[in-house]
């Protein structure tokens, strides 16, 4: 009998993909409007933490590692550049190509937007102790880990021919 419960229970609980997803939102939302008061988005924010640990990259760079079109990528660098947050020089390797670089304003604004998220990480994760806090890191890098790991198609040198490569919006590492 006692089996018969469980399967109905379990039938009635919200998938875990589900529960993810509307984690990631709430947090995606609450995460807007920590950013919102510098007058950065979210998608802003990480082409400034990418370009704090990797500088001099492209705006094609930029556009790959994101997956998105290059059009696209090139609105969010004009938005940056205009607020004085990054600016762009001729390579010293390659006269054609413009590396991207946090401005000192830029700087300062990823310290306090920096310091902003973690708090709001901090304030999101209250629910939990610290010791669930580590054991959900743990799951989350493990889950993230399988995820990324190699297919039979890209041992062969095959990635682009994976739906999961061909999809827009995937980030590469």
């Amino acid at each position: 009998m006692e089996k018969a419960v469980r399967a109905t229970t379990d039938r009635h609980q919200p998938s875990i993909l589900h529960l993810v997803k509307q984690v990631q939102y709430k947090a995606y939302v609450r995460l807007e409007s920590v950013l919102n008061p510098l007058g950065v988005t979210a998608v802003q924010f990480r082409i400034l933490t990418t370009l704090s640990t990797r500088p001099d990259m492209s705006s094609a760079e930029l556009s790959r590692l994101y997956d998105v079109k290059p059009q696209t990528m090139i609105k969010q660098i004009a938005l940056l550049e205009s607020k004085g947050l990054i600016d762009r020089r001729v390579s010293r390797a390659n006269k054609r190509l413009l590396e991207l670089n946090l401005t000192a304003t830029g700087k300062d604004a990823l310290k306090k937007l920096q310091k902003d998220t973690r708090a709001l990480e901090a304030e999101l994760l209250t629910p939990l102790n610290g010791d669930e806090r580590e054991i959900l890191r743990g799951y989350l890098t493990r889950l993230l880990a399988s995820l990324s790991a190699p297919t039979e198609n890209l041992a062969l040198g095959l990635e682009e021919s994976t739906p999961e490569y061909r999809r827009p919006g995937v980030q590469r590492p």
